[in-house]
């Protein structure tokens, strides 16, 4: 049973918003995982690889290869638009 109060009023939010707080939760790492993908992405992709040695490009290149593997894993995932 119940061992506070605060049990049972957890309970009772659960019973009566359930299903409600369960979408708000999916919805809420959806949209944070597609803030979070955007802005590595674009941070990425806005850097001045002109500026940069070759050792420099060559990791470079291979972040833009890691984060586009990470975008289909994350649409995947969780549905996220990217």
């Amino acid at each position: 049973m119940w061992h506070n109060w605060s049990d049972f009023w957890y309970d009772c939010a659960d019973f009566f918003f359930g299903k409600q707080m369960d979408k708000a939760y999916k919805q809420g790492i959806r949209v944070g995982s597609e803030y979070a993908a955007r802005n590595i992405s674009n941070k990425i992709h806005n850097v001045k690889t002109k500026e940069m040695t070759k050792t420099q490009r060559v990791g470079h290149d291979a972040a833009v290869e890691a984060m586009i593997v990470a975008k289909k894993e994350i649409m995947r995932e969780t549905g996220a638009m990217l």
